[in-house]
Formats: C-alpha cells, structure tokens, sequence
C-alpha cells in the first residue's frame, strides 16, 4: 500500500468517525409520554440516552395531528422547558429544532446545562392550529461522565492508524548491487 492509499485511508475513516458520532445523538431513549392530548395536538416525548447524564441531555418531541394521525413537521414552535425539582427558580428552556435524523421530531439539547438530580420536563407547541402543553414529567439527571469512552476510543484508534502509516512509509534499504548474486568458483579442470 502506498504512502497516498494510506493517507486516503485514513481520511476516509476520520471523516467516517465524525459522522458516527453526530448520527448516535438523537435516538429514541425512554417514553415519557405518548400520544397525549395538548391543545389541538398530541404530543409524544423521549429522553435520550437511558440514563440521562449531565454532560448528554436531549428531550425529542413527536407532534401530531390527531384528525389525521400525521405527524406535524412544518409551522410549529417547539420550546421543552427543564425544571429543577429541587428548585423551581431553575428553569432551562431550549427551543427544539427539527431532529437532524429524524425529521418527524424536535429535538432539544441540553448538553453540560443540567445537574444531576430530579428535573420536570415542559413541553410547548405553537402552530397554525393553535397552543399545546404538557408539563411535570420528571426525569432523573444522572451526574457527567467522568471519561468519555467514546473520544478514548477514537484516539486510541487513531494512535494505530498512526503507527500503521508510519510502518508504511517507511522505505526499506534498497538492495546492494551484487545482492541475490552467487559466487561461482571456477571449476579445476
């Protein structure tokens, strides 16, 4: 393998890598509620990952029109509000965006925002067809991480591709001029 081949390698996988993390963010963790009437919607609501932690904190927000049973995903404000429990003054509220992997949901991100503990999750739609609300769904916030495995892992992962290319590019000696020739004595006839 040539020094180029490998340097489109290993590009091709970091660019692979970059794209697998942004891709695991929004899933549908644990069902808060699920097709819940507020105002002219209904409203269903995850929280991703399982557990919570303070460090990755999403709440995913599915709308729905309940004449047709078709999902809402055009005209709408989306806004999920966190409370803390143990203090009613604390209040995070995130305007949900349209799920980059999802587009029949809202997303809301409140990544290193949260502290561990108890928290009341707020739901609220505004549309064409009018306001819906949902609010005092708890949830338990776990503290951060302390060691993202997944960053670790793509070093470490990195350290082998690094060494691996090194090992490639390397250059072998060339060979001497007389290498691979015999000595022929002279036959004594």
């Amino acid at each position: 393998m040539t020094a180029r081949n490998s340097l489109a390698l290993v590009c091709g996988l970091i660019l692979v890598l970059l794209t697998i993390t942004p891709a695991q963010a929004h899933g549908i963790g644990k069902t808060l509620v699920l097709n819940q009437t507020a105002g002219p919607y209904l409203l269903s609501v995850w929280t991703d990952p399982d557990p919570l932690r303070a460090d990755q904190t999403h709440v995913v927000v599915g709308v729905t029109d309940p004449n047709t049973r078709e999902p809402v995903v055009s005209g709408l404000a989306v806004t999920v509000s966190l409370t803390a429990a143990g203090d009613p003054a604390t209040i995070l509220s995130e305007a949900a965006g349209t799920d980059s992997v999802n587009r029949f949901f809202y997303a809301a991100e409140f990544n290193d925002r949260v502290t561990a503990g108890r928290w009341l999750v707020g739901v609220r739609v505004t549309g064409e067809m009018g306001t819906g609300e949902l609010a005092g769904y708890a949830i338990d916030v776990e503290p951060a991480r302390r060691v993202n495995w997944l960053w670790l892992g793509v070093g470490g992962l990195a350290v082998v591709v690094i060494v691996w290319i090194v090992g490639a590019m390397r250059t072998a000696a060339p060979p001497s001029p007389t290498a691979g020739n015999k000595r022929v004595k002279p036959s004594r006839s």
